[in-house]
């Protein structure tokens, strides 16, 4: 059992002053092309100005969207032309 395997397959994972005294945070996996987390963006706020409630309400739909628009810009480089010389 790995604490950062169950993570990565989750689609948020929420912090609460688990690094840093009265931070809060959410982060969302930026995906390949196979599926695999290979990023993460992330909203940091002081605990004492937002609630969890808050957090999840107002930041997560539109962590959401950016992780999957920037999953979907790195996908869609594996269907680019290959800059490399031809060997």
């Amino acid at each position: 059992f790995s604490l950062s395997a169950v993570v990565r397959k989750r689609v948020c994972s929420f912090s609460e002053e688990l690094f840093a005294l009265c931070i809060r945070s959410i982060a969302a996996p930026v995906r390949d092309a196979s599926g695999r987390t290979v990023a993460a963006v992330n909203v940091t706020v002081h605990a004492a100005e937002t609630s969890i409630s808050d957090l999840r309400k107002r930041h997560l739909p539109k962590l959401l969207t950016t992780a999957a628009a920037i999953t979907d810009d790195f996908v869609s480089l594996g269907t680019l032309p290959s800059t490399k010389p031809m060997r």
